[in-house]
């Protein structure tokens, strides 16, 4: 049974190929140019004419909308061709599927767009994470001003993030645990086989015309 697993983001792309859960092909590329042209190649790269693909697994934000559309638009192309079952994640669920069991109280954050994070706290509950508040959407202030009273209800929780850069410039305290992890069709398609893969999931977008 083949699998095939798409990452988009604003800088980056990439394209898993599995078979079971092992890992066959992988192809990765930094954005310079048209990313649902880009896209196409590496999934080209992957895929021949003699593959029937099985499941196919991306992430349904939160994120833009027109991204999100734009990939899920690609996914239901290709599982038609090929009448294969859509399988998502969530964004955060990519983070999480990082983690050890043991990690308690999480709050993951990545910055999107416009100088804009997503952020979310999670508790581990009976062997899995659990979100412990909605998804929230805010500048560094915001996130920061976030931070800082979720400290005060629990003094020992991980920071998850996509890069160092963003701990620099927040004040997280010495001992919080930071932890990094870089999003790709890898680690989508560990989240999946981590059991939080679910059957064609609603997009979750934010429109900054509503801000």
């Amino acid at each position: 049974m083949l699998s095939l697993s798409i990452f988009s983001s604003s800088q980056r792309i990439s394209v898993a190929l599995y078979e079971g859960k092992l890992l066959k092909r992988f192809f990765e590329k930094t954005i310079n140019g048209k990313k649902n042209d880009s896209i196409f190649l590496l999934i080209n790269k992957v895929l021949n004419n003699k593959m029937n693909i099985s499941n196919i697994f991306f992430s349904v934000g939160p994120g833009s909308f027109t991204a999100l559309r734009a990939l899920k638009a690609i996914a239901q192309a290709i599982a038609f061709s090929h009448k294969a079952k859509i399988i998502n994640v969530t964004e955060f669920e990519i983070y999480l599927s990082c983690l050890a069991n043991y990690e308690k109280n999480i709050i993951v954050f990545y910055e999107n767009f416009n100088n804009n994070f997503f952020y979310q706290v999670f508790k581990h509950k009976n062997k899995v994470h659990i979100s412990d508040s909605p998804f929230l959407v805010g500048d560094l202030d915001k996130l920061q001003k976030f931070i800082n009273e979720e400290s005060k209800k629990n003094k020992d929780f991980i920071l998850v993030s996509n890069s160092n850069k963003f701990f620099s410039s927040l004040n997280c305290g010495g001992k919080n645990k930071k932890k990094v992890f870089q999003p790709c069709a890898k680690k989508i398609a560990n989240a999946v086989f981590s059991g939080y893969g679910q059957n064609n999931k609603s997009l979750i977008y934010h429109h900054t015309y509503y801000e």
